[in-house]
């Protein structure tokens, strides 16, 4: 007989990344609303709350834009990176909080690529053009562009999802490598074990796993991001 029955629970990543979206979309709405009452002539820059975290992301990434990709590309790149650096800020700390970060789950990590995949060759052929593209792909060397051809496809393919799996593979091994510790602490029994679990996780990995290393991957993912951007458009 068959069976049609759903499992439709959420992995943890899921959930994570459904969590961080909300708030971040509350967030940017309520601040967006916030500054749409303020005069520019009258009121001053915030300097503190919500609005001054608003205006300090989005000044530094918008001066960040127009330094690396110049500022004719700046509303074009600069809300995609301002999403991508929040998303994975708030989901690569999201275990501070009792959460998975999001791209522990292949699939989101999969969807970060997807995503990247988009923009590269969107980029790819907003700034070159179906031409230069061509052109781009045969290489410098005529005579073997036929080998060259499908080297650069692969290439464009592998490298937006070598980056998701990068996040995946560096994430996944810190909550690995903190689970094998808090685990292997439980055997020195209850008392002893709970105590030195406890100094270990939250005194070393947590700070080191949670904060330092989720702050460093998103930083990394940022910068190839705003590369691979920049290779596309064929900005010199």
């Amino acid at each position: 007989m068959l069976n049609f029955s759903f499992d439709w629970s959420l992995p943890s990543g899921a959930i994570t990344s459904i969590v961080v979206v909300l708030f971040l979309s509350i967030f940017f709405i309520a601040v967006g609303a916030s500054f749409s009452k303020l005069d520019p002539e009258k009121d001053d820059v915030p300097t503190k709350g919500a609005k001054f975290l608003a205006v300090l992301l989005v000044d530094s990434i918008n001066k960040f834009v127009v330094n690396n990709l110049g500022e004719d590309k700046l509303k074009t790149y600069s809300p995609y990176l301002i999403g991508i650096a929040s998303f994975l800020t708030l989901s690569n700390l999201a275990s501070l909080f009792g959460l998975n970060p999001s791209v522990t789950n292949m699939a989101i990590a999969l969807s970060m690529s997807v995503l990247a995949f988009t923009m590269f060759q969107y980029t790819s052929f907003r700034y070159q053009k179906l031409k230069g593209k061509i052109k781009d792909l045969m290489g410098p060397v005529k005579a073997i562009s036929p080998i060259i051809i499908p080297i650069n496809i692969i290439g464009d393919i592998e490298t937006p999802f070598a980056m998701g799996l990068r996040l995946f593979g560096n994430l996944f091994s810190s909550v690995l490598f903190s689970a094998v510790i808090f685990g292997a602490t439980e055997g020195l029994g209850t008392v002893v074990g709970a105590t030195i679990s406890t100094i270990i996780t939250a005194g070393i990995l947590h700070p080191i796993f949670d904060i330092a290393f989720g702050l460093i991957q998103m930083y990394v993912y940022f910068m190839l991001t705003t590369m691979f951007i920049k290779r596309n458009a064929s900005i010199d």
